[in-house]
Formats: structure tokens, C-alpha cells, sequence
């Protein structure tokens, strides 16, 4: 359900504010009593009520009957909620359920429109000189083209890459921000593609 023009108290503003960064930092919605003991309420059905209503004004759907079954609705006032993936496999859809890993909050303006965006968790350190380190989260636009000098995800035999995109008069080839690794030649006959570019990153530090 979309989101109703309906305004938000202050309170249900707060909670829904809460439960993004809850989803942000722990890659998880907070539970009834995580809200309660964040407010400091004396009952959990405190928390339920304004759960409850944020879900009526479409800012909140229940996925399941579970502690940590909310989900933040594709947009809302503080931001858009996005899947995290995790090994991105060749042959299947991108945005496939065994890529998920969980969802994430960030700037709806990153989204420019609101569409087609994922968070990527970061493996190694060879794009620790763009400030792109281990753990984080690049959030990546869905694209199949990307400009020389873009930070790009491309696949590789399968395998997901964070480089910059580079491309000559005869090949392309992607850029570690680490002088500790060459350069990746794309080579005629690989399995390669570019799957969307970096627009922001997210650092749990």
C-alpha cells in the first residue's frame, strides 16, 4: 500500500524514523520491544498502536506474523527502503529472492525517481583509495551502461566486482583504487556485464 497523504504525529514520525535505522545498522527491523525500550514506554502496546497506525497510512507493511516481520514501504518521509544483496550469481534475476540478504534505508533523492536500487556489501580492500572499505555498503543504481570514470558493480564469470570503469579504442577494463591489485583486462569471450554504478556509500563505522 502507498503511503496516504494523511500527516504523521510527531510520535509515529519518531517510530518510523527509529525503525529505518534500526533496519539501517542492523540489517533487520527492531522488535516490539526494541521500540518499547528505545521510547522507554511501560507497555509494549504502546508501541503496537503506533506500529499499527503507520501500517493504516501505508509506511509500514507486516511481511509475516513474526517479532521482526515490518517492512518500510518503497517510500517514505525518511528515506526508501532497498535490498541488500549478497553474491550476486549468474542466471539469475538480479533482484532474486536468494540474492537477499536483507533491506537497507537510505536518501530517497539517491534514487533519482525511486527505482532500481540495491546495496552491495563490500568484500576486500581494493577500493580502499575511493573510500570504499570492507563491510561497507555501496549503494548501486541498475544499469547495464556506465561513463569512463564511473565506480561500477560488473560481473565476472559470474563473480561481482566494485572497480572503476575504464574503456579504450579495444577493451574495457575495470580499476582497483588499491596499488596492491592490477588491473582487471576484460579479455574477448568472458562472461562480463555491467550491472549498475555506484551512488553513494554507507560505512557501519
Amino acid at each position: 500500500m502507498a503511503p496516504s497523504e494523511e500527516t504523521l504525529t510527531d510520535i509515529q514520525r519518531s517510530v518510523l524514523q527509529y525503525v529505518q535505522t534500526h533496519l539501517t545498522q542492523n540489517h533487520r527491523p527492531p522488535t516490539v520491544r526494541d521500540i518499547m525500550r528505545h521510547f522507554k514506554w511501560n507497555s509494549p502496546q504502546s508501541a503496537r498502536k503506533h506500529l499499527l497506525a503507520l501500517e493504516e497510512k501505508g509506511y509500514l507493511e507486516r511481511e509475516d506474523n513474526t517479532a521482526r516481520g515490518l517492512k518500510v514501504t518503497g517510500d517514505s518521509p525518511g528515506g526508501l527502503s532497498i535490498p541488500i544483496l549478497g553474491k550476486v550469481a549468474a542466471g539469475l534475476p538480479l533482484l532474486a529472492e536468494e540474492n537477499r540478504e536483507g533491506t537497507m534505508v537510505v536518501d530517497s533523492g539517491m534514487a533519482r525517481g525511486g527505482k532500481n536500487l540495491f546495496a552491495l556489501t563490500v568484500r576486500g580492500d581494493s577500493m580502499v583509495n575511493a573510500h570504499i572499505l570492507p563491510g561497507d555498503k555501496v549503494i548501486v543504481q541498475q544499469t547495464t551502461h556506465a561513463s569512463p570514470g564511473e565506480i561500477v558493480v560488473a560481473l565476472i564469470e559470474g563473480e561481482a566486482t566494485v572497480k572503476t570503469f575504464r574503456r579504450t579504442s579495444s577493451k574495457v577494463v575495470l580499476e582497483p583504487a588499491n596499488p596492491k591489485y592490477k588491473d582487471i583486462v576484460v579479455t574477448e569471450g568472458q562472461d562480463f556485464r555491467i550491472i549498475g554504478k555506484v551512488v553513494g556509500v554507507f560505512s557501519p563505522r
